[in-house]
Protein backbone atom coordinates (compact mmCIF):
# COMPACT_ATOMS: atom_id res chain seq x y z
CA UNK A 1 0.00 0.00 0.00
CA UNK A 2 1.07 3.58 -0.62
CA UNK A 3 1.94 5.59 2.52
CA UNK A 4 0.06 8.91 2.68
CA UNK A 5 0.96 10.01 6.21
CA UNK A 6 4.15 9.33 8.10
CA UNK A 7 4.86 10.51 11.64
CA UNK A 8 8.38 10.06 12.96
CA UNK A 9 9.02 10.38 16.72
CA UNK A 10 6.35 13.03 17.33
CA UNK A 11 6.34 14.49 20.85
CA UNK A 12 3.94 17.22 21.95
CA UNK A 13 4.57 19.00 25.26
CA UNK A 14 2.39 21.37 27.22
CA UNK A 15 3.79 23.53 30.02
CA UNK A 16 0.62 24.68 31.82
CA UNK A 17 -0.25 24.14 34.62
CA UNK A 18 2.81 21.86 34.74
CA UNK A 19 4.91 20.40 31.95
CA UNK A 20 3.64 17.12 30.55
CA UNK A 21 3.79 15.14 27.32
CA UNK A 22 0.45 14.92 25.57
CA UNK A 23 2.12 12.77 22.88
CA UNK A 24 5.27 10.81 23.64
CA UNK A 25 7.48 9.68 20.74
CA UNK A 26 4.68 8.71 18.33
CA UNK A 27 5.67 7.03 15.05
CA UNK A 28 2.89 6.06 12.67
CA UNK A 29 2.10 5.37 9.00
CA UNK A 30 -1.35 5.71 7.40
CA UNK A 31 -1.76 4.45 3.85
CA UNK A 32 -3.70 5.95 0.99
CA UNK A 33 -7.30 4.71 0.98
CA UNK A 34 -7.31 3.52 4.61
CA UNK A 35 -10.24 4.10 6.96
CA UNK A 36 -8.59 4.60 10.35
CA UNK A 37 -10.11 5.34 13.75
CA UNK A 38 -8.12 6.91 16.59
CA UNK A 39 -9.48 5.79 19.96
CA UNK A 40 -8.61 6.06 23.62
CA UNK A 41 -9.91 7.42 26.92
CA UNK A 42 -10.43 11.14 27.54
CA UNK A 43 -7.10 12.86 27.99
CA UNK A 44 -5.18 10.11 26.19
CA UNK A 45 -3.85 12.40 23.45
CA UNK A 46 -6.05 11.34 20.54
CA UNK A 47 -7.41 14.84 19.83
CA UNK A 48 -3.89 16.26 20.12
CA UNK A 49 -2.78 13.71 17.53
CA UNK A 50 -5.62 14.73 15.22
CA UNK A 51 -4.70 18.42 15.52
CA UNK A 52 -1.14 17.61 14.46
CA UNK A 53 -2.31 15.38 11.60
CA UNK A 54 -4.63 18.15 10.42
CA UNK A 55 -1.75 20.70 10.56
CA UNK A 56 -3.80 22.91 12.90
CA UNK A 57 -1.07 22.34 15.51
CA UNK A 58 2.43 22.87 14.15
CA UNK A 59 4.39 23.10 17.43
CA UNK A 60 5.87 19.68 18.21
CA UNK A 61 9.08 17.68 18.09
CA UNK A 62 9.70 15.10 15.36
CA UNK A 63 8.87 14.96 11.65
CA UNK A 64 5.51 14.83 9.88
CA UNK A 65 5.15 13.98 6.18
CA UNK A 66 1.79 14.16 4.42
CA UNK A 67 1.24 13.45 0.72
CA UNK A 68 4.99 13.65 0.18
CA UNK A 69 5.38 17.07 1.84
CA UNK A 70 7.20 17.70 5.09
CA UNK A 71 4.82 19.66 7.31
CA UNK A 72 7.12 20.92 10.03
CA UNK A 73 8.98 23.97 8.82
CA UNK A 74 6.13 25.28 6.64
CA UNK A 75 4.76 28.73 7.39
CA UNK A 76 1.20 29.17 8.68
CA UNK A 77 0.11 30.41 5.24
CA UNK A 78 1.69 27.39 3.57
CA UNK A 79 -0.03 25.07 6.05
CA UNK A 80 -3.38 26.78 5.40
CA UNK A 81 -2.94 26.33 1.65
CA UNK A 82 -2.03 22.67 2.18
CA UNK A 83 -5.13 22.09 4.35
CA UNK A 84 -7.43 23.74 1.83
CA UNK A 85 -6.12 21.52 -0.95
CA UNK A 86 -5.63 18.21 0.84
CA UNK A 87 -7.78 17.91 3.98
CA UNK A 88 -11.54 18.00 4.54
CA UNK A 89 -12.93 18.27 8.07
CA UNK A 90 -16.07 16.83 9.68
CA UNK A 91 -16.76 17.71 13.31
CA UNK A 92 -19.21 16.60 16.01
CA UNK A 93 -21.24 19.73 15.33
CA UNK A 94 -21.86 20.45 11.67
CA UNK A 95 -21.10 24.22 11.80
CA UNK A 96 -23.32 24.94 8.80
CA UNK A 97 -24.21 28.59 8.27
CA UNK A 98 -27.98 28.92 8.86
CA UNK A 99 -28.34 32.04 6.71
CA UNK A 100 -27.20 30.10 3.61
CA UNK A 101 -28.79 27.26 1.68
CA UNK A 102 -27.45 23.73 1.78
CA UNK A 103 -25.89 24.20 -1.67
CA UNK A 104 -24.23 27.48 -0.69
CA UNK A 105 -22.78 25.90 2.47
CA UNK A 106 -21.18 23.13 0.43
CA UNK A 107 -19.79 25.57 -2.14
CA UNK A 108 -18.15 27.96 0.34
CA UNK A 109 -14.75 26.19 0.75
CA UNK A 110 -14.31 25.89 -3.02
CA UNK A 111 -15.32 29.52 -3.61
CA UNK A 112 -12.75 30.60 -1.02
CA UNK A 113 -10.09 28.46 -2.68
CA UNK A 114 -10.98 30.13 -5.99
CA UNK A 115 -9.42 27.72 -8.47
CA UNK A 116 -12.57 26.82 -10.46
CA UNK A 117 -15.40 28.87 -11.99
CA UNK A 118 -18.48 29.21 -9.79
CA UNK A 119 -20.68 27.23 -12.19
CA UNK A 120 -18.27 24.27 -11.99
CA UNK A 121 -18.24 24.51 -8.19
CA UNK A 122 -22.04 24.51 -8.18
CA UNK A 123 -22.18 21.40 -10.37
CA UNK A 124 -19.60 19.61 -8.23
CA UNK A 125 -21.52 20.51 -5.07
CA UNK A 126 -24.78 19.17 -6.50
CA UNK A 127 -23.03 15.96 -7.58
CA UNK A 128 -21.65 15.42 -4.07
CA UNK A 129 -25.02 16.15 -2.45
CA UNK A 130 -26.55 13.60 -4.82
CA UNK A 131 -23.87 11.05 -3.88
CA UNK A 132 -24.78 11.56 -0.21
CA UNK A 133 -28.54 11.40 -0.80
CA UNK A 134 -29.44 14.99 0.03
CA UNK A 135 -29.52 16.70 -3.39
CA UNK A 136 -33.25 17.27 -2.92
CA UNK A 137 -32.41 19.52 0.04
CA UNK A 138 -30.02 21.75 -1.91
CA UNK A 139 -32.13 24.92 -1.89
CA UNK A 140 -33.32 24.63 1.70
CA UNK A 141 -31.85 26.71 4.49
CA UNK A 142 -29.34 24.62 6.38
CA UNK A 143 -31.22 25.04 9.67
CA UNK A 144 -34.33 23.40 8.17
CA UNK A 145 -32.66 19.97 7.96
CA UNK A 146 -32.61 17.12 10.45
CA UNK A 147 -29.43 16.38 12.39
CA UNK A 148 -28.57 13.45 10.17
CA UNK A 149 -29.13 15.49 7.00
CA UNK A 150 -27.00 18.33 8.36
CA UNK A 151 -24.12 15.96 9.01
CA UNK A 152 -24.40 14.60 5.45
CA UNK A 153 -24.16 18.18 4.21
CA UNK A 154 -21.11 18.71 6.44
CA UNK A 155 -19.48 15.68 4.79
CA UNK A 156 -20.35 17.08 1.36
CA UNK A 157 -18.73 20.38 2.32
CA UNK A 158 -15.60 18.48 3.43
CA UNK A 159 -15.44 16.78 0.01
CA UNK A 160 -15.94 19.82 -2.23
CA UNK A 161 -12.23 20.55 -2.72
CA UNK A 162 -11.53 16.88 -3.55
CA UNK A 163 -9.20 16.41 -0.56
CA UNK A 164 -6.84 13.49 -0.22
CA UNK A 165 -7.95 12.99 3.39
CA UNK A 166 -11.18 13.36 5.35
CA UNK A 167 -10.55 13.94 9.06
CA UNK A 168 -13.29 13.79 11.66
CA UNK A 169 -13.48 14.67 15.35
CA UNK A 170 -16.37 12.66 16.86
CA UNK A 171 -18.52 13.13 13.71
CA UNK A 172 -21.29 10.92 15.14
CA UNK A 173 -21.08 12.24 18.70
CA UNK A 174 -24.19 14.39 18.30
CA UNK A 175 -26.27 11.84 16.38
CA UNK A 176 -28.64 9.04 17.33
CA UNK A 177 -27.71 5.42 16.59
CA UNK A 178 -29.52 5.30 13.24
CA UNK A 179 -27.84 8.42 11.89
CA UNK A 180 -24.50 7.32 13.34
CA UNK A 181 -24.74 4.13 11.30
CA UNK A 182 -25.68 6.17 8.22
CA UNK A 183 -22.61 8.41 8.59
CA UNK A 184 -20.40 5.36 9.10
CA UNK A 185 -21.78 3.77 5.93
CA UNK A 186 -21.26 6.98 3.96
CA UNK A 187 -17.61 7.17 4.99
CA UNK A 188 -17.06 3.49 4.20
CA UNK A 189 -18.68 3.97 0.80
CA UNK A 190 -16.41 6.93 0.06
CA UNK A 191 -13.40 4.77 0.84
CA UNK A 192 -14.72 2.02 -1.47
CA UNK A 193 -16.00 4.13 -4.38
CA UNK A 194 -13.42 6.93 -4.64
CA UNK A 195 -10.52 5.61 -2.55
CA UNK A 196 -10.95 8.31 0.06
CA UNK A 197 -8.58 8.20 3.03
CA UNK A 198 -10.54 8.68 6.27
CA UNK A 199 -9.13 9.41 9.74
CA UNK A 200 -11.64 9.66 12.59
CA UNK A 201 -11.30 10.31 16.31
CA UNK A 202 -14.17 8.54 18.06
CA UNK A 203 -15.46 7.13 21.33
CA UNK A 204 -18.00 5.05 19.39
CA UNK A 205 -16.86 1.44 19.70
CA UNK A 206 -19.15 0.21 16.90
CA UNK A 207 -17.79 2.91 14.59
CA UNK A 208 -14.18 2.04 15.45
CA UNK A 209 -14.68 -1.70 14.97
CA UNK A 210 -16.02 -1.07 11.46
CA UNK A 211 -12.87 0.77 10.37
CA UNK A 212 -9.88 -0.85 8.63
CA UNK A 213 -7.65 -0.18 11.61
CA UNK A 214 -7.80 1.22 15.11
CA UNK A 215 -5.00 3.35 16.51
CA UNK A 216 -5.42 3.17 20.28
CA UNK A 217 -3.80 5.94 22.31
CA UNK A 218 -3.17 5.83 26.06
CA UNK A 219 -1.17 8.33 28.10
CA UNK A 220 0.25 9.90 24.95
CA UNK A 221 1.59 6.64 23.53
CA UNK A 222 0.31 4.26 20.86
CA UNK A 223 -1.06 1.17 22.60
CA UNK A 224 -2.21 -0.50 19.36
CA UNK A 225 -1.96 0.40 15.70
Amino acid sequence: MEPLIELQNITKKFTEPVEFRALDDISLTINKGEFVCITGPSGSGKSTLLYILSTLDSVYEGDYYCAGTKMNGLTQNQLADFRNENIGFVFQFHYLLPEFTVLENVMIPAIRRNVEPKEIIRKNALDILDLLGVADQAEKSANKLSGGQQQRVAIARALINKPKIIMGDEPTGNLDSVNSKNVLQILKNLRTTIGQTVIIVTHDEHFALASDRQIKIKDGKIEQS
